[in-house]
């Protein structure tokens, strides 16, 4: 669906989709995706359209900022979209562009409300990139020979030291990977704000020289993010290795298509505010029909404007013969002639 996936949220636990990338496709008139197949021509009919919404441009209507930016045509465009499912915009509690150092094309971060604690329990691993910097080698050495100086003792068991020495290194450890974690951290925000201002002056200036800062910028960015990504592989690898592809999804996908038909994703509410809340829509239903069901008059009211209403009327009555012969017993004619 996307050739150039950025930034991807997959919630299991949700059965709603959230899809971001570079779909190269505009959106209707609706603010809807067109998806097509086979063929590249915007206008093919041979397409289907998603019930997804343009996170970006729903929470800012009214700004103008890009996402690719074209060396060729030198023009920017924004074609790279989180699409989110309508039942999911009330927990989305912001969208914006991050700064693009990897590629043309700039990243989008998209932070959604969780429906509750959906957090693994934390289970610790060295991160083996501290075994390639010399400096923390170093550290980790010193911090061994340390711990074995002082802890010579020969009354304590073996075990008892070995235990002792595991839950120091581990300590030691923990440490340095905090320290890089956050130096890392500070140099990555700090070229990010930079890159990003950067940008903003490349927009209203299209100079070869605001270009040049912004591709300098864009590769020290990239430089250190290349040491992010491959940690986030080895994390990853071993969990999506065993995990595969399960027989439970397909009766999902099944279930998650007959509740997105079923879905209604907003209401217009009496002030003429559109609502994605599902509170509020289930509350604006409930009023409607509240109203709907129910009279505007009291009990004494209602049965003075029925007698009212009753005795302007004039409701014929039957004669004494036509009655008498419509209480007569049948006749062995008429039901032979009903016959």
């Amino acid at each position: 669906l996307s050739k150039n996936v950025v930034r991807e949220s997959s919630i299991n636990t949700w059965y709603d989709d959230v899809i971001g990338g570079d779909f190269n496709c505009p959106l209707d008139s609706h603010g809807q995706i067109l998806i097509h197949f086979g063929c590249a021509h915007p206008h093919s009919s041979n397409h289907i359209k998603l019930c997804l919404t343009d996170i970006w441009r729903h929470l800012h209507p009214k700004t103008r900022e890009y996402s690719h930016y074209s060396h060729a045509h030198k023009s920017f465009s924004r074609i790279d979209l989180f699409l989110i499912s309508s039942s999911l915009t009330h927990r989305v509690q912001d969208c914006n562009f991050l700064p693009r150092y990897i590629s043309d094309h700039s990243p989008v971060c998209v932070q959604l409300e969780a429906p509750g604690d959906l957090q693994s329990p934390y289970r610790w691993r060295l991160d083996p990139q501290l075994l390639t910097r010399e400096d923390s080698i170093g550290e980790i050495k010193l911090a061994i020979q340390k711990f074995f100086h002082f802890n010579q003792s020969r009354s304590s068991p073996p075990d008892m030291i070995w235990e002792a020495f595991k839950a120091t290194i581990q300590g030691k450890i923990i440490a340095l990977s905090s320290a890089n974690k956050k130096a890392f951290q500070q140099q990555m925000v700090g070229l990010e704000w930079e890159l990003s201002g950067a940008e903003t002056e490349l927009y209203e200036n299209n100079s070869q020289e605001n270009r040049e800062r912004v591709a300098s910028l864009q590769h020290d960015l990239n430089v250190l993010s290349s040491s992010r990504a491959k940690r986030a592989l080895l994390r990853t690898r071993s969990r999506f290795y065993a995990r595969g592809d399960k027989a439970s999804k397909l009766l999902a996908w099944q279930l998650r298509q007959e509740e997105a038909n079923r879905l209604i994703p907003s209401i217009k509410l009496p002030d003429d505010t559109l609502s994605f809340s599902p509170g509020a829509i289930n509350g604006a239903f409930r009023s409607y029909y509240s109203t709907l069901y129910s009279t505007q008059l009291n009990r004494l009211g209602l049965r003075g404007s029925m007698l009212s209403f009753l005795d302007e009327m004039e409701i014929p009555e039957l004669s004494e013969e036509v009655e008498a012969q419509m209480g007569a017993p049948l006749s062995l004619l008429e039901i032979r002639g009903a016959i």
